[in-house]
This record gives structure tokens, sequence and C-alpha cells, in this order.
């Protein structure tokens, strides 16, 4: 089982053979898999779609105030149920920031300027926002696969693959966000990482810090990978600082807007967003679970109209962190290092910066971007046995119908 679970170069080694390595660049898939792959992609977006079309239409709506000349005014409903509804909540500040930019408004920089200038380039509009993510999604199902193959095999890469397609919040992937092209870039970023070829990697990771902060993260799995390839080179070290050039440039960028390089940071305090010990935050938010878990499941509540509110949602924002802490912990024994030491660093970051009144706002979402996390899911549900594994997938299925439900009427933010 350890040989199974682990890539084509043993991270434990300390100079992998370069044949073993060679394996990694020229190992192929069997046509039969991709096309397996290919329709759980097609088949997750369907099911999401679908959903999210039918509470669009059927289901009360509340209120969001959307920028002015960000949607279209005049828009027919097959418009507004196939694209429209993709650009709620952050989608709205993606929209305005690719149309009219960052100059006077401080709080648009809390959104990293890669994926906005994406759709600013193919038209700013929400059809250009949904596309971008669904050119990077097919990119992201690639990778995903691919890596998770290389290290897990295949049976865990499937099931991987399908924990990650049928997410609740997976269709944050197609929505208008840049959960989208980070993951994609992230993903690059480790998939020529472990190749050995340093530069690529880098400057993967360095673009992804122009997409999210958690792009600054990659420099731990990528310097990891460095160390345990050591060859005597100081090139694959001097490339690691490709990765942090794209935050500095964006921070460059904001000293004659706002004469103020962090300012990035200082916008997050718009969402009560401040540091907190991890303890206290875990503490805080499964009390607030626990007072409001009545509303959580009321009908009346989580889809009552006027304007939205978040607390009935913090019952399940503190469901998934018990669910990722728990596959955190578990998964430690099966998945490479850089992988899962990445995954528990990313995982600590929404818990150790929590928002005032809903201290785990967002880690729904969040766990998207501690990807390797489904590849220890991927793992866990090959070792159960079968009754485990419909009982997991029903869940996340329903749990995925109710979460696009509340996303597409503007309920819920995750």
């Amino acid at each position: 089982m350890a040989n199974k679970l682990h890539g084509p170069w043993p991270l434990s080694a300390s100079r992998p053979a370069a044949a073993a390595e060679l394996s990694v660049r020229t190992a192929r898939i069997e046509p039969r898999v991709w096309k397996s792959v290919l329709w759980v992609v097609v088949l997750s977006r369907l099911f999401f779609a679908e959903l999210a079309m039918l509470a669009y239409i059927y289901l009360p709506h509340a209120w969001v105030e959307a920028p002015p000349g960000v949607l279209p005014p005049t828009a027919g409903l097959a418009y507004r149920v196939l694209v429209q509804l993709w650009s709620h909540w952050d989608g709205l500040w993606y929209l305005s920031i690719a149309n009219h930019g960052y100059r006077g408004r401080a709080t648009a920089t809390a959104f990293f300027p890669l994926y906005p200038a994406l759709v600013h380039l193919f038209g700013g509009t929400p059809l250009a926002a949904v596309a971008v993510s669904l050119g990077a999604m097919g990119v992201v199902f690639w990778l995903f696969f691919r890596l998770a193959q290389w290290e897990l095999g295949e049976r865990p890469a499937w099931y991987a693959t399908l924990a990650l397609a049928f997410f609740p919040t997976a269709f944050y992937i197609n929505a208008a966000y840049s959960e989208s092209l980070f993951l994609a870039l992230a993903l690059a970023a480790l998939y020529f990482g472990r190749q050995g070829r340093w530069w690529a990697a880098a400057a993967f990771g360095g673009l992804a810090t122009l997409d999210s902060s958690y792009g600054l993260l990659l420099v731990i799995p990528l310097a990891w990978m460095v160390w345990q390839h050591r060859d005597g080179s100081r090139w694959p070290w001097v490339a690691l600082g490709l990765i942090p050039a794209g935050l500095l440039a964006w921070m460059a960028y904001l000293v004659p807007l706002f004469g103020d390089p962090m300012v990035f940071e200082r916008a997050q305090s718009n969402w009560g967003r401040h540091f907190l010990w991890i303890p206290v935050t875990v503490v805080q938010g499964l009390a607030d679970a626990w007072h409001h878990a009545p509303q959580a499941l009321s009908f009346s509540h989580l889809f009552a109209q006027g304007p939205p509110s978040t607390t009935p949602m913090v019952f399940y924002n503190a469901l998934f962190m018990l669910f990722a802490v728990l596959v955190c912990a578990v998964s430690y024994r099966y998945l490479p290092r850089y992988a899962w030491v990445y995954s528990a660093v990313a995982l600590a970051v929404p818990l150790s910066y929590p928002a005032e009144g809903n201290p785990l706002m967002s880690v729904p979402r969040l766990l998207l971007e501690a990807f390797p996390l489904f590849w220890g899911v991927g793992v866990l549900l090959v070792r159960w046995p079968a009754w485990a594994r419909r009982l997991y997938f029903a869940a996340s299925l329903a749990l995925g119908a109710l979460f696009v439900a509340l996303f597409a009427t503007a309920h819920w933010v995750a």
C-alpha cells in the first residue's frame, strides 16, 4: 500500500533516479479513464446548473444590490438562469473591477487582479466571467486527476475527482469567482514542480499570487519538493523567488493608487476579518452553530425574502470545518507530505482570520483552495465499504443541491 499511495519518484528519498523522474513526464492515462473523468466533469456541472436554474425560477429571492452597469438591465430569462445568476455576491465585485478598475475604491482591492483582468480582456460581461471560469475548470480537473494518479494510484484519483466535482460548493468553480483560475494555476505549479521543472512551477505560482493570497502558500509545497529533490544546484531555490513576485507586483501597483501597498489586507476589515487564535475561532464557531442550528434546518429561514441573512449558515460552516479537520487528520498517513502540509496551512488561514460575528464564514468555499484534502477524501473512499461511499455521496449531493439553490437565489455566499 505504501508504494501505491506515493508518487512516481519517492518524496522520502533525497535524490530520485532520472529514469523515475522521466516516468512522471511520459506516463500515459488510458482513453477510457479520460472519458470517465470528462463525464464526471460534465455531469457535475449539469447537476449544479439544472438545480440553480430551477431554484432561480421557482424559489423566493433575497435582495442583492448590483453595482451600476455591471449586469445587463434587460437580460432575458434564459440569460439570467444560464449566465447571470452565477455572478451573484463576489462575482459582482469581479465584474465591477473588470469594467471600472480599482481607482477610488479601496474595498475592491480585497479581490486580486488577475481574474478580473482576464474577464475584462474577454469583454467584461457575466458571460465572459463564466467563460474564463469554465476554461480554467477544464485545466483544473485534468491536472487534479493527473497529479492524484501519480501520487495515489488510479482508483483513489478517481474517487478524489468525484469528491471534488460533486463537493457541495464545487459550483464556485464555474461561477464568476476566482476559485477556478486559482486552482488551475496552483495545480499547474505542483504539476511542473513534481517533474522538477522549477522555473515553470514558480512562474505559475507567481501568477497564482496575482489571483489569490493563497498563492503565496505554494512556496511551502514547492520548497518541500526542491529540498527532497536536491541535486546541489541553487537554481531551483532561485526560481522559487518568482512566487512572491506576483504579489509584490500587485502591491507596487497599489502604491500610486492608494499610497498603501497593503491596502488589500486592510480592506478585509470591511468583512470584519481579524486575527484570532485557531482554538478560539473553532470554539466560537461551534457555539454559534449550536445556537443557530434550528434556523439552519428551517426552509423558511434559509429562503426568507428580503435582505439575506448569513446566520442560518453558521451551522453548515461548522459542519464543513469539522469535516475538513477530520479529513486532514486522517489523511496524514496517506498523502505526500508536500500536499498534506499545504492543505493543513490552507485550512488554518480562514480559521486564524475569522469574520466578526461569523467566525467560520467562507470555510465551505475556501476548502477548495485546500484542494489536496480531496486527495485524502479519495483515499478514504477507496478504503471505506460501498455503503459508506454511497452515504457520503448522497450527503454531498443533498448539500450541493441546497447550497446552489441558496446561491442562485442570493440567500447565501460561502
